[in-house]
This record gives structure tokens, sequence and C-alpha cells, in this order.
């Protein structure tokens, strides 16, 4: 296919060309920033944080709780232990059979409470486990929030630089567009569409840089005679020729 078409319009398309690449280029790369990514893991693991973190402490309230109730049964039975004894020891008791009921509620007594000092000892354990945990989630957490924080700082810096860069190109593209015949333009977007983005390329040393095909060196001196607006017999994008 050969158009007559200015050889001027056709570099300029070419040029238009590096820059809807270069566009596409930093687009992609705005939406793929590792910083980015990573950012959105931190949001991710902070939320987790929250909810485990609310989680650990309810069970710390409830362990603590619990060491409370245990303590507060034991010196209830401690309690009534010196109240026992006191009587015992006090002579008031005289009745041998009262008195060796005494001992026996004394001994029950004591039992009891060395049971509770079992429960309250590994009720203390679990406290201090449930403790280190939230304080390891709580340390965890605020190192995610300083990583998060500082991310997102970096995040906006790029992304800010990405996005004068898109402006400046794209103003440098809308002013390229410009000065291309409207029906050459409206070729070059709809093979642009259809071609990953690429719509034009230069023939280069007998090869289409769109597909990175070889021409035949006859067919390359026909397309450099013939002029005009060419197409890739390949790829089918438009070929500018040098």
């Amino acid at each position: 296919m050969s158009t007559e078409v200015d050889p001027t319009a056709l570099q300029r398309l070419l040029d238009l060309q590096v820059e809807d690449s270069t566009i596409k280029r930093l687009t992609d790369q705005r939406s793929s920033l590792p910083e980015t990514a990573r950012l959105e893991e931190l949001k991710s693991q902070l939320a987790e944080f929250t909810a485990d973190l609310e989680i650990a402490g309810k069970q710390r309230d409830e362990i603590a709780r619990e060491v409370s109730r245990i303590e507060g049964e034991i010196e209830l039975v401690d309690q009534k232990i010196q109240r026992e004894e006191q009587r015992m020891y006090s002579g008031q008791v005289s009745n041998p059979k009262e008195l060796s009921a005494l001992q026996a509620e004394v001994e029950m007594l004591k039992k009891k409470k060395a049971g509770l000092e079992d429960q309250e000892l590994e009720a203390m354990v679990a406290r201090d486990q449930a403790d280190s945990t939230v304080q390891n989630l709580t340390s965890e957490q605020e190192q995610a929030t300083k990583e998060s924080a500082d991310l997102t700082v970096k995040v906006g810096k790029l992304t800010k630089e990405i996005d004068t860069e898109l402006a400046a190109h794209t103003d440098a593209r809308n002013e390229i567009a410009a000065s291309i015949p409207a029906d050459i333009l409206a070729l070059y977007e709809k093979i642009r569409d259809q071609r990953a983005g690429v719509g034009a390329a230069a023939l280069e040393n007998g090869t289409c840089q769109g597909c990175h095909t070889k021409l035949p060196a006859k067919e390359a001196e026909r397309l450099r005679a013939s002029g005009g607006l060419q197409r890739c017999e390949n790829c089918r994008r438009i070929l500018i020729v040098n």
C-alpha cells in the first residue's frame, strides 16, 4: 500500500509514537511501583495487627481477671484459716471433738489454698505470655506504621515525579498530533489500539522496528523508492522509511 503523504508528517508520526511509547511506559511505571505494592502489603498487615491486638488484648484482660479472681479466693481462704487457727489456739475450744474438727477444717482449707496457688501460678504464667504477645504485636505494629508512613511519603514523591514527566510528554504528544493530517492520525490510532500501543515503526537496516521482521533487500529498496505511506506486510504497522 502506498499513499502520497508529506514526508515531514510521517517523521512526525514517528515522533508521536515515541511520545506515546514513553507515556505508556510512565503510566505502567506509575501503576506498578514496587513501593506502592509494599505499601498495600503494609496496609493489609496493619489491619491484621489491629485485629490480632484486639483479640490478644481481650485474652490478656480475661486472664488478668482470672488472676484477680484467684487472688481474691486465696485471700478469703487465708482469712478463714487465720480465724480458725485463732480459735484453735485461743483456748476457747476445749472440746476434743470440736478441736479435732477445727484441725480438719484448717487442713482442708490449706489444701484448698495450695490448689488455688497452683492455679494462680498457671494463670500468672499465662498472663505473662499474653503480655508478651501484646507487646510483640504492638512493636511490630509500630514498625509497620513507621514503614508505611515513610513509604507513603516516598510513593507520593515518586508519583509526583512521574506525573510531571507524564504531563510534559502529554503536552508534547498533543502538539505533535496537531501537526499530523487527521486521516493519517486516525489510521495510526486504530493500528496502535490493535498492536499493543505501537502504530508506527521505523524501517532500519531493512528491519521493521515494530515486529522486528527482516525484509528482503529488494522489498526494502522498493519501499525506499516508492516513498509515501507504507505498511509492514507482517505486522501492518505504518512503516517510516528513511
